[in-house]
């Protein structure tokens, strides 16, 4: 299996310290696997396994494209879950979609696409995942989740991470795109 890629936004540490301190409140141990504070993001496309090529192309795509985007606010809305009400499959904090987020989106994945990639075409529900896998088949969790009380934070950038399956944080920053400060 080689290197995995993918496309996210990061969080920034005001947001990242209110989450973990969220995520207290929740029984984690529930899940196999607890994303670190520091692996906190908001993912706009996985990529799989790239060679050199696709990155390289992907590089010289989305250059052009990102610095036509200001910087922008991102809100995390609440704690939910996909899966099984009693038993998630993966336990996040819902990000409020606006037009600057679904714009960017859809041209990263435009992006992708264009170098090689088969990009995931379900809707796009953006979020910050806390943890994922759950554990014992035998246990389950009253869905009574945390509120999120927190300000909306500016986005100024999009990131290129590797995921380092052995390492913590599990995800590195290969590249960073910068918006446009107009």
């Amino acid at each position: 299996m080689g290197t995995h890629y993918f496309f996210a936004l990061p969080i920034q540490p005001e947001l990242r310290q209110m989450l973990e301190q969220v995520s207290h409140e929740v029984d984690l141990d529930l899940f196999k696997h607890i994303v670190y504070p520091e692996d906190y993001h908001v993912t706009l496309a996985f990529l799989g396994d790239a060679s050199e090529e696709q990155l390289s192309s992907l590089h010289e795509q989305l250059s052009d494209v990102v610095t036509t985007f200001p910087p922008f606010e991102l809100k995390a809305e609440r704690i939910a879950a996909f899966g099984r009400e009693k038993q998630p499959r993966v336990l996040y904090a819902s990000v409020q979609i606006n037009a600057w987020l679904d714009k960017l989106h859809r041209a990263v994945v435009h992006a992708c696409s264009k170098s090689g990639f088969i990009v995931d075409q379900r809707e796009y529900r953006p979020h910050i995942t806390l943890a994922k896998k759950w554990r014992d088949s035998n246990k389950e969790i009253t869905p009574d989740w945390p509120t999120l009380i927190c300000d909306s934070q500016e986005v100024s950038c999009l990131n290129l991470y590797k995921v380092a399956p052995t390492e913590k944080p599990r995800y590195q920053v290969v590249r960073t795109y910068a918006f446009n400060k107009l």
